[in-house]
This record gives structure tokens, sequence and C-alpha cells, in this order.
């Protein structure tokens, strides 16, 4: 099942950085882990984002033999829930 999430988007443009949310669609059978992630507060808080005050978690995700780190806004309570309740209806086809 996928679920959409918002992911945390940096770009580098040399002297600043533009900071921006994207919208992406995760497999939750991929999700390894879910924590939060203070580290996005103190960067948001240097660079003066207006995304500073925001919850940020930290989604571990298998891609087939390697784990792809994604930074995504909301707190791991809330994406556990949303997760949850995204493969709440699954049924089983078939079986």
């Amino acid at each position: 099942m996928l679920v959409e999430v918002k992911t945390l988007k940096i770009e580098n443009q040399g002297y600043k950085r533009q900071i921006s949310l994207d919208k992406m669609y995760v497999n939750t059978n991929s999700v390894v882990s879910i924590v939060d992630y203070e580290g996005a507060s103190d960067f948001l808080l240097r660079e003066q984002s207006r995304f500073y005050g925001e919850k940020f978690s930290l989604i571990k995700v298998n891609e087939g033999g390697s784990i792809n780190n994604i930074i995504v806004l909301g707190s791991s309570e809330q994406l556990f829930s949303k997760f949850s309740s995204a493969t709440a209806g699954k049924n089983i086809l078939n079986g």
C-alpha cells in the first residue's frame, strides 16, 4: 500500500539554501523504522526557514538491499498512525 508523505527537500544554491517540501509515495511494506528527527529542527532554525517549529521524522526504507533515509514532515506517531490506517483495511486476495 502506498502512503503519501511530504519530504524535506534542501537545494544548495551556493550562498543560500532553498528549503521546500516535496510529495512522495512510500510503500508501507518497505518501511523499516520511523523515528522523530530533532536534527531537522536545529538546521531549520539556523537557516531561518518557515518550516522551523514543525515536527520531522526519519523514515528508513528498504530499497532491495540498501536502506534509504528520508526526512519527512510529521512526528513518528503521526506517521505510524497514517501507515497503520492505510494497511488496516488490507485483505488477502484469493486466500
